[in-house]
């Protein structure tokens, strides 16, 4: 999430810039000899220069506006043929999935019912090994304890 709050901070930054650089531009394009007093009161001041660059950053702001709109059909074109293409992709792994489920599910019940079988064959098997385990422990300890008895000094 971090690259794309980068990337998209470098987006509006950048966007940002091209528009400051065009509203400039069009203050220059409508004002070649200068701005001059645009309000009246008879003086060239920064009201002036605000009254221009918002006349121009609205005419920046029309232009973009019809550019956009002259794409977006275009634009929108492209998205439509892009959500069909995602559409047709789902629905065929879907149909698949479902096409494959019935012979998964026979393959996943084969396979647990051969592991419940391999397990009741063994079963006996293993439970004798654990008995033997056990009491083997059970014999070394006893013997542990012997020997220590064995060698204690005697009263």
């Amino acid at each position: 999430m971090g690259l794309l709050k980068k990337l998209l901070g470098i987006g509006v930054t950048a966007g940002a810039t091209v528009a400051a650089v065009k509203v400039t531009e069009k203050v220059q394009e409508n004002n070649p000899d200068g701005i001059q007093d645009v309000n009246g009161d008879g003086k060239v001041d920064a009201k002036d220069y605000f009254v221009e660059v918002k006349k121009a950053a609205a005419e920046v702001y029309q232009d973009a506006a019809a550019a956009i709109k002259e794409k977006a059909p275009e634009f929108s074109h492209k998205a439509e043929e892009a959500a069909h293409d995602v559409k047709e992709t789902v629905t065929n792994a879907a149909e698949t999935v479902m096409e494959k489920a019935p012979e998964y599910a026979q393959k996943a019940k084969e396979a647990v019912n051969s592991a419940a079988d391999t397990i009741k064959d063994k079963a006996p098997e293993y439970a004798q090994k654990a008995k033997e385990a056990v009491l083997g422990a059970k014999d070394a300890v006893v013997n542990a304890f012997d020997s220590k008895d064995d060698g204690a000094p005697k009263a």
